[in-house]
């Protein structure tokens, strides 16, 4: 059990967030605040078309997911796609493995949350049970209920921070092993 330092309260272990107060668990300041944009490199920046309609997400348009400090990771959109962990136990892993941004220590759960398609061509974020909550624009989300997911917004999962752009593929983008696996997975 871990004891809550703010309320304390007895949590489960592994929980990242007091089960009762909401107060961290794992630290002081887990989250800091970073402007995405001025993160990545100019030249990146320019090669990547963003689609500002949020009303469709047509099929030749990519999910672009943008971690601070980590290289963005290209999708191409399927009818639903799960981010999460590595169970290191059964070898099992999600369409977007978080563990190599510190997926354990930002409390992400191994099947965390989904982002699916629709009939219309729009996009929805599902949080599907996770223990640390998944967030999106600042709001938790109730388990396993649909939210239409547009172009700019912020996701956390957990405490793992990331925007999702809508984006043409850019072929002037450099290569990089999430782009390599992501296109292995599609």
């Amino acid at each position: 059990m871990q004891v809550c330092p703010n309320c304390k309260h007895l949590n489960r272990v592994g929980v990242a967030f007091c089960e009762n107060c909401g107060a961290s668990l794992i630290g002081d300041a887990p989250l800091s605040t970073h402007l995405i944009s001025s993160t990545l490199p100019a030249e990146t920046r320019e090669a990547v078309a963003v689609i500002k309609s949020a009303d469709s997400f047509p099929a030749d348009v990519m999910l672009r997911i943008e971690i601070p400090d980590a290289e963005p990771i290209l999708l191409k959109q399927r009818h639903e796609t799960i981010f999460g962990r590595r169970d290191p136990a059964t070898g099992a892993t999600p369409d977007v493995d978080m563990t190599p941004f510190a997926g354990y220590r930002m409390g992400v759960s191994r099947r965390h949350a989904a982002i699916r398609r629709t009939e219309n061509n729009q996009l929805e974020l599902w949080d599907l049970g996770s223990s640390n909550g998944t967030y999106l624009n600042g709001v938790r989300l109730p388990a396993h209920r649909p939210n239409r997911l547009k172009d700019g917004d912020e996701i956390r999962l957990g405490q793992m921070v990331m925007r999702v752009r809508f984006t043409h593929e850019a072929h002037s983008l450099p290569r990089n092993s999430n782009e390599d696996e992501t296109r292995k997975r599609t």
